[in-house]
């Protein structure tokens, strides 16, 4: 038995209906591009660190890492959302045909630049992070394409992921539309939120922020935990959710639920070198979870166990069943 009273048999029997689970996942869609090396010495033209690079590696980000995390754990994974017609948008193509995540949903737009993070890695240290991206509104072609994909297309799934960056891609009044379309049919919508676009989110299955971004919501700090909960039930009740998880670091998580009910789930991580991309594998987990009948806190409790995995690794990483089963 895990602490939280989850048995691995329950585990297997979760993990082994994954394969037979159809998610698609909407949002802002990344490339996430590294460079590894080590430091020797100071730069003579100014006080910074040289980084002799050795190795290279590109990886899927945003909504592209939620999708790769799921393929990772043999979901049958559909990626809904927009990249330029440039060679970012080329190589994250060819990623995710090698992957066996299906691109019917990824628009192509003319003009727009696909967002990629460039990330300089020394001694398994971040050394410095430079971003390419806009963060326009998609065009009316785009929009009514996408729109189409997920109203049109939602009895093809069992669950949807809204992975929003706030990068253009999920815009409120479509958002709202494909939520409704996808509650209509019982479907789960499960939502990586973004600052500022809390209200965007009214009548979806489960919103998933982080403490800071749960209580820029109401643009207060969270002092001590009488003020934490309060805030909980109050995004619970006014976004008319099913359910509320707020991931919070060391702290573990809390899951929000109605006729004011709170569970909370302590931390598993026992090292951290890198947060990235944590809240990706949570709500893939959490999705995956969900799609194949397990009761919500037994989801969660595997989307945490998951997650204390990923952080030991640094940048943007997946997790296999195996390796999943194996923590427990």
């Amino acid at each position: 038995m895990s602490g939280t009273g989850l048995s691995k048999t329950s585990v297997e029997a979760y993990l082994s209906r994954f394969a037979a689970s159809r998610i698609c996942v909407l949002g802002d869609v990344m490339l996430d591009r590294y460079y590894w090396g080590r430091v020797d010495r100071i730069s003579p033209e100014a006080p910074v660190p040289v980084v002799r690079v050795n190795q290279r590696s590109a990886r899927l980000g945003g909504a592209a890492n939620v999708a790769a995390n799921l393929r990772a754990l043999d979901v049958d994974v559909t990626l809904a959302g927009v990249v330029g017609n440039d060679a970012a948008g080329v190589e994250i193509g060819e990623i995710l045909e090698n992957q066996g995540i299906h691109n019917r949903c990824l628009v192509i737009e003319n003009g727009r630049e696909t967002t990629e993070k460039v990330r300089i890695i020394a001694q398994s240290q971040q050394v410095v992070r430079a971003d390419f991206e806009t963060d326009a509104s998609l065009d009316d072609a785009s929009r009514r394409r996408l729109r189409s994909e997920l109203i049109d297309g939602v009895d093809s799934f069992d669950a949807l992921i809204v992975s929003d960056y706030g990068k253009g891609v999920v815009q409120r009044d479509d958002l709202r539309d494909v939520i409704a379309a996808w509650r209509a049919r019982n479907k789960p919508v499960l939502i990586d939120p973004h600052v500022g676009h809390f209200a965007w989110y009214q009548g979806a299955t489960i919103v998933t922020p982080n403490t800071k971004e749960a209580a820029s919501f109401y643009g207060e700090a969270v002092s001590h935990e009488e003020l934490f909960s309060s805030l909980g039930f109050r995004m619970l009740a006014e976004l008319g959710l099913d359910a509320l998880l707020i991931t919070r670091g060391e702290d573990g998580m809390s899951l929000f639920l109605a006729e004011r009910k709170q569970i909370h789930i302590p931390t598993v991580a026992t090292e951290v070198y890198d947060v990235t991309g944590a809240g990706d594998t949570v709500i893939s987990v959490l999705a995956a979870g969900v799609s194949v009948g397990a009761p919500l806190i037994d989801a969660v409790v595997v989307a945490n166990q998951a997650a204390g995995v990923v952080i030991k690794e640094v940048g943007t990483t997946t997790i296999t069943k195996d390796q999943l089963y194996n923590s427990f």
